[in-house]
């Protein structure tokens, strides 16, 4: 009985448009129809979405199981979710089950417990990886110039170096990568804003790199891709570590950068650049906040590439390099 309801339930999402299963869909029509639905209460629905999904697009499987995980929740399946998390977790993924919001549903439950422990030894044994390249021509009696760069959600340390390349900072910079301590899966990792381990361990960083090498400390700049700018704005903001100006590619604005610390930013005279795409879902607060320290009298660049999206655009290093020098003269 159950799979004749679930192939009636199936086609009647075909036949109303709400599912259609072509190989021309992308994942991205499939997670938007799926949150449609979700947010219509179609919660079954939504399910069998994410099912085909999850099958179908095995590189989005994290997200997607994750996703299925916290639909079969709202349905009351609670024993289908930790199932599909365990079974996600043996592959290597993190799921963030230690968020304090899962514990409405999961209080009393060992075997949840147990994935989320299992999760935690593993953060609590992860620490901030960096790497750091020194100019062509560095020498100990000179001060350089510094770029601390933050890789975007589910990336490392390797994609990094390999987007943020740039003539001027191989010349005149010295260039830290850093890699988070929270794991996505095996080989990628995300930033989380307001996150102790990550403030402190990063601050740490920054420290040595100060005491370790001839920095100009007139000259530090936070660059980072989505999350990762996102954290470089929380940074440089709030004033966690003295910068003198951003480079960021498509970043994440938080809401909660106001006048007082726009007016804080501009004051001191700090430069921020942006590079993004026309199509990028972030696009709108990223304009919002170079017209309010422009508005202000700060100093804010924005470049907009035509038909891009949440990406690293055509001629990015070209781009880098200038805004680069433009921050530093």
């Amino acid at each position: 009985m159950k799979r004749v309801i679930t192939t009636i339930c199936f086609c009647a999402l075909f036949y109303t448009g709400f599912a259609q299963i072509d190989q021309s869909l992308s994942y991205e029509e499939f997670q938007t129809r799926a949150v449609d639905l979700l947010r219509k209460s179609n919660i079954d629905s939504a399910i069998i979405i994410m099912e085909y999904a999850v099958t179908n697009f095995p590189e989005e499987e994290q997200w997607s199981t994750n996703f299925l995980a916290q639909l079969n929740i709202r349905s009351g399946n609670n024993a289908k979710a930790v199932e599909i998390w365990k079974a996600g977790m043996e592959k290597g993924y993190n799921y963030h089950l230690t968020n304090p919001l899962y514990d409405r549903y999961f209080k009393d439950d060992s075997d949840f417990q147990k994935l989320v422990n299992i999760e935690k030894e593993k953060i609590d044994r992860s620490h901030i990886k960096h790497e750091v390249f020194l100019p062509s021509s560095y020498s100990e009696s000179n001060n350089y110039p510094l770029i601390f760069i933050f890789h975007g959600n589910n990336r490392n340390i390797e994609s990094a170096k390999t987007s943020w390349t740039s003539q001027t900072m191989t010349d005149k910079y010295i260039t830290v990568f850093l890699q988070s301590y929270i794991y996505s899966n095996d080989i990628n990792y995300a930033w989380t804003s307001g996150d102790a381990k990550t403030e402190m361990e990063f601050k740490d960083i920054y420290g040595k790199i100060l005491t370790g090498y001839s920095v100009d400390t007139t000259k530090i700049i936070l660059a980072g891709m989505s999350a990762g700018g996102r954290l470089s704005l929380e940074f440089a903001f709030n004033e966690f570590v003295p910068v003198s100006g951003l480079v960021l590619n498509c970043p994440v604005v938080p809401e909660n950068i106001g006048d007082e610390l726009i007016d804080q930013f501009v004051a001191k005279k700090h430069k921020i650049a942006i590079i993004t795409g026309d199509k990028d879902f972030a696009l709108e607060g990223q304009k919002g906040l170079v017209s309010k320290i422009n508005e202000k009298g700060g100093q804010a660049r924005i470049t907009v590439s035509k038909d891009a999206g949440h990406e690293f655009v055509e001629g990015f290093s070209d781009l880098l390099s200038d805004y680069l020098k433009w921050i530093i003269e």
